[in-house]
């Protein structure tokens, strides 16, 4: 299953499973997906569409065999989902947090789970902790870096979270790829960003190959974080324990209202 899965890396590597004879689900809002992949459209911008999508995927599947999180979005200008959040952080962290969680039933010991994006390489001030929905003072990149920052800790404080539980989870940026970021930008700074993007930039197809890699070749410990390969020390300060057992228990909060 992976989210995100209707266009750029998620679609890539999609379709490239899906040619290998596997069975593939994508979760996006758009109204189609890769030949031979099964789309399943939902908004994970917000608790109960997220909660809605997990549940057709534990009612179509038995079993999940590996989750790819790969939704996320850019936000020129600041946007308030349903249940009052930040878009970016509930799309790209609050999502991913209740996805595994309702879904840990499905996936076997198996399973890897793969977050795209992240992996303590964005500079900012963080979680801002008093204020995730940014009310104070909104930049796209301040809402980026608050995010990408919280999905690596939810990648950090799974294994204590679950400590009977063998999936393997990874965390992953594949750094500088030709996704049609740029659309998202917008205006002259998005044109400019495509254009840099097409002449420096990995094709989602290289891209995807990375990601496809996690899958068939599995890691054998249960955090594994890297940058375009690059393998990611896990002694960082951004994947400290104390700080993501207090992000679950965040993010418990915010589902359970």
């Amino acid at each position: 299953m992976i989210t995100g899965g209707t266009n750029g890396i998620g679609k890539a590597l999609a379709a490239r499973l899906a040619s290998e004879g596997h069975r593939v689900a994508v979760v996006g809002r758009s109204p189609t997906a890769p030949k031979g992949v099964e789309l399943i459209r939902g908004d994970l911008s917000t608790v109960a569409g997220t909660t809605a999508v997990a549940d057709e995927v534990a009612a179509r599947f038995d079993v999940v065999d590996h989750l790819v999180l790969g939704a996320g979005r850019f936000n020129p200008r600041r946007v308030v989902t349903a249940d009052d959040l930040e878009h970016t952080f509930a799309l790209h962290a609050v999502s991913r947090f209740l996805l595994v969680e309702r879904l840990l039933p499905a996936l076997p010991t198996t399973a890897v789970v793969v977050s795209v994006c992240g992996v303590a390489g964005l500079r900012g001030p963080g979680i801002q902790w008093n204020d995730l929905a940014l009310t104070s003072k909104y930049r796209p990149f301040r809402a980026v870096s608050q995010a990408a920052r919280a999905a690596d800790l939810l990648g950090a404080g799974f294994a204590d979270r679950h400590p009977n539980s063998a999936i393997r989870y990874v965390l992953h940026n594949p750094m500088f790829v030709n996704s049609g970021l740029g659309t998202q930008v917008g205006g002259l700074r998005g044109k400019a960003l495509d254009a840099v993007a097409r002449l420096f930039a990995r094709n989602v197809t290289d891209a995807a190959a990375q990601v496809h890699q996690f899958l068939t070749n599995p890691p054998t410990t249960p955090l594994t974080a890297s940058r375009a390969g690059t393998p990611i020390n896990l002694n960082r300060p951004e994947f400290d324990q104390t700080t993501a057992a207090h992000l679950y228990t965040v993010m418990d909060s915010i589902t359970a209202r």
